[in-house]
């Protein structure tokens, strides 16, 4: 996990990628989050989030680019 951060260095109101630590492996989550000073909420939902986040990155677009072709 060299890329990543101790989670006690979270910046607040920032999209991030968290990681978790569950059954002896560390996960990265799929969706951006952000700190809002009580807890996590999921980005894209726009919900809170019940999890102990370990670690933390910057957050990066993952979706796959558009794939040239007919729309139909």
């Amino acid at each position: 996990m060299s890329d990543w951060n101790p989670i006690a260095t979270a910046p607040a109101d920032t999209d991030l990628e968290l990681s978790i630590y569950d059954q002896g492996e560390y996960h990265a989550l799929a969706f951006p989050c952000r700190g809002d000073g009580s807890g996590w909420r999921d980005v894209g939902a726009n919900r809170p989030m019940r999890l102990k986040p370990t670690h933390w990155r910057l957050w990066e677009d993952k979706r796959e680019p558009p794939q040239p072709g007919p729309l139909f």
